[in-house]
């Protein structure tokens, strides 16, 4: 803008630009917080006040190693003494400038044992967990389904027995009394089945040696053994006379597993039928 319009005007001390508002509008300078220098009388004839002087600014103070000027000479003829160079990145800090703080006892981190010759770090740090996944939490222990075993004379089996047999069944005749006995199965691992023997003194769980003692049953004739998902199998131990099932006339294979379903019936000897049930 030509000198001559900007005349007798308020103008920014830094752009030279007229004021229009508290700040200026090429360069935000705010004009309320001028100094109170600029606030003086308007001069006379023209109304308008006299734009304060312009300052030129002060010189930085970099001392004359690091590519600075030496500081101007004061006004007073005095000299004054310049100031110590500030703490430079790259070159080591006046001794005492950071003056060491007390460590407490009790707080700050843990260092590496002083005897461990591993340089690696100087911290023991506790290594982050990973987040446990659904995979990864423990699973509940699946319910248990109780098993019982019903041991009982079998009138219909000895019948079917004695038919399919020879003379040397012809002294055996059907127990009068023989009441029937209830077992729990679940939690027990495994039940031996068969007549106690006083030669090994052993006495099976599901002993069909008491009153009426079955005689075609061996000391050791099968065997009940419980499974991990809570079921049951049936194995024959080579018995004498064999073990059938469910009314048939062929035995089981020895020391094979059979798996038990509810109400499958276990016929051992001359009478016995074993009956396993899930309750």
């Amino acid at each position: 803008m030509p000198q001559g319009l900007t005349e007798g005007l308020v103008v920014c001390p830094i752009c030279r630009s007229p004021q229009t508002g508290r700040f200026c509008e090429e360069c935000g300078y705010d004009y309320d917080l001028s100094t109170p220098s600029r606030r003086q009388a308007p001069a006379a004839g023209t109304g308008a006040p006299v734009p304060p002087p312009v300052q030129p600014p002060a010189p930085l103070n970099i001392p004359a190693a690091y590519g600075g000027t030496a500081p101007p000479a004061q006004p007073d003829g005095l000299q004054r003494q310049p100031m110590p160079p500030a703490h430079t990145y790259g070159y080591p800090p006046p001794e005492g400038a950071f003056p060491e703080a007390p460590v407490r006892e009790d707080s700050g981190p843990v260092y590496a044992d002083p005897g461990n010759r591993d340089f690696g770090t100087s911290f023991n740090l506790a290594p982050p967990m990973p987040p446990q996944s659904h995979a990864e939490a423990p699973q509940p222990e699946p319910v248990r389904t109780n098993w019982i075993a019903v041991v009982a004379a079998d009138r219909e089996y000895f019948t079917e027995m004695m038919a399919r047999s020879g003379p040397e069944a012809a002294g055996l005749f059907f127990p009068p009394y023989c009441p029937e006995r209830r077992i729990p199965l679940t939690g027990r691992g495994q039940l031996r089945i068969g007549r106690r023997s006083q030669h090994r003194g052993t006495v099976p769980e599901i002993d069909l040696s008491v009153p009426p003692e079955d005689p075609g049953a061996s000391h050791q004739h099968a065997l009940l053994a419980e499974q991990a998902d809570g079921s049951w199998v049936l194995v024959d131990q080579d018995s004498t006379n064999g073990t059938t099932m469910n009314g048939g006339a062929e035995p089981v294979a020895p020391h094979v597993a059979i798996p038990l379903n509810d109400g499958d019936r276990i016929h051992i000897g001359a009478w016995t039928t074993i009956t396993v049930h899930r309750a």
